[in-house]
C-alpha cells in the first residue's frame, strides 16, 4: 500500500472536509488553509469553510460575519457542504448580511447610545428578516448550536421586542409611564415568540408604580429608577400615621420597607460613603502608625541583640 509522505492541495482539501464531518474544526481549519495555500480542491469553498470555522465561539462578533460575507461573494458555486450540512450560497449570504447588522445594533443597544435611532433600525432589520428569510431556519444557528427553531420570523419578533425595550430605556428618565407602555408592547412581541415576557411585565409594574418619599414627601414614579424600596424598622405607631395606598403610599404593605426618592436615596448613600471612607482612612492611618512603631521597636531590638553579640565575642 502506497503512503503519501507529502500531501498535495487536493488531498488536504479532502482531509479538511472529513475533519469537519468529525467535528474536529480546529484541525480542519489548519488543513483547509494549507489546501488553499497549495491551490488544492475548491479554494473559494475552502475559504468559506474556514470563515465558518472562525465563527465558532464568536457569534456576537460582527467581524466574523463581515468576513463570511466577503468569502461568500467570492464563491463561484451556488452551494457547498459544511460537514453534513448542505448550504445554499445565496440564503446564507442574506443571513450573514442581516446578522452582521443585527450584532452591530445589539452592541449599540447595550451601550445605550442613540436609542431612538437604534430602535428604528432594529424595526427595519426585523422586517428584513421576516421578508427575506421568513419561516426558513437560520443556517448558522443550525451549524453551531444544532438549533433549527430560530427562523426569520422568530428573529422578527425578537428584534421588535428589543426595539421597544430600547425605546423604553430612552424615555424612562423623563416619562416612566411612557416607558411602561413600550415595555407592554415589547412583552406582547416576546409572548408571540413563545417567551413569557416576565422581565417586561416586571418593568411595567415597576415603571407604573408611584409613591411619596418617606423622607422629603415628594411624589415619584418608576420604582428602581426614580425611587427605591429600602428595608426599615417601621413601628406600629409610624405605620398608622403613614400611607400604604395610592400615590400617597410611602411604605410597602408589609411594613418592612419604606419608599425613598432617588434624590434622598443618593444623598444618604453618598454621605454614608463619605463617612465610611473617612473611617477607613482613619483606620489605615492608625494601622500605618502602629506598623511604624512596631518596625522601630524591632529595629531597636535588633541593634541591642547585635551589641550584645559583639560584647560577648570580645
Amino acid at each position: 500500500m502506497a503512503f503519501k509522505l507529502f500531501k498535495n492541495g487536493d488531498d488536504l482539501y479532502e482531509q479538511g472536509n472529513e475533519l469537519i464531518k468529525r467535528g474536529e474544526f480546529s484541525k480542519a481549519r489548519n488543513v483547509l488553509q494549507k489546501s488553499i495555500d497549495k491551490e488544492g480542491g475548491e479554494d473559494d469553498i475552502a475559504a468559506v469553510q474556514v470563515a465558518l470555522i472562525d465563527m465558532m465561539g464568536r457569534l456576537d462578533d460582527p467581524q466574523v460575519y463581515a468576513n463570511l460575507v466577503n468569502k461568500l461573494k467570492a464563491l463561484k458555486a451556488d452551494e457547498l457542504d459544511f460537514g453534513l450540512t448542505h448550504i445554499m450560497r445565496d440564503p446564507l449570504l442574506t443571513e450573514a448580511e442581516l446578522t452582521y447588522r443585527k450584532v452591530g445594533l445589539l452592541n449599540q443597544r447595550a451601550q445605550k447610545k442613540d436609542l431612538e435611532a437604534v430602535s428604528s433600525n432594529l424595526q427595519t432589520l426585523a422586517q428584513d428578516f421576516q421578508e427575506k428569510i421568513g419561516n426558513e431556519h437560520l443556517v448558522i444557528q443550525e451549524i453551531f448550536n444544532n438549533d433549527t427553531t430560530v427562523t426569520g420570523t422568530t428573529e422578527f419578533f425578537n428584534l421588535m421586542a428589543v426595539s421597544y425595550e430600547a425605546l423604553s430605556d430612552s424615555v424612562v428618565w423623563e416619562s416612566p409611564s411612557q416607558a411602561a407602555e413600550y415595555e407592554q408592547i415589547a412583552m406582547g412581541y416576546r409572548q408571540q415568540n413563545g417567551q413569557s415576557g416576565s422581565a417586561n411585565e416586571a418593568r411595567v409594574r415597576a415603571y407604573g408604580n408611584t409613591c411619596r418619599c418617606w423622607i422629603c414627601n415628594r411624589i415619584a414614579s418608576g420604582e428602581g429608577i426614580h425611587f427605591y424600596s429600602a428595608p426599615a424598622d417601621i413601628s406600629p405607631a409610624l405605620a398608622l400615621e403613614s400611607e400604604d395606598e395610592g400615590t400617597n403610599k410611602n411604605r410597602a404593605p408589609d411594613n418592612k420597607h419604606i419608599y425613598i426618592c432617588r434624590a434622598c436615596y443618593s444623598g444618604v448613600s453618598n454621605r454614608a460613603n463619605e463617612i465610611a471612607l473617612g473611617y477607613h482612612q482613619k483606620a489605615m492611618a492608625e494601622l500605618r502608625a502602629t506598623e511604624a512603631r512596631l518596625q522601630a521597636e524591632i529595629a531597636a531590638l535588633q541593634r541591642e541583640i547585635s551589641t550584645l553579640r559583639m560584647m560577648r565575642s570580645n
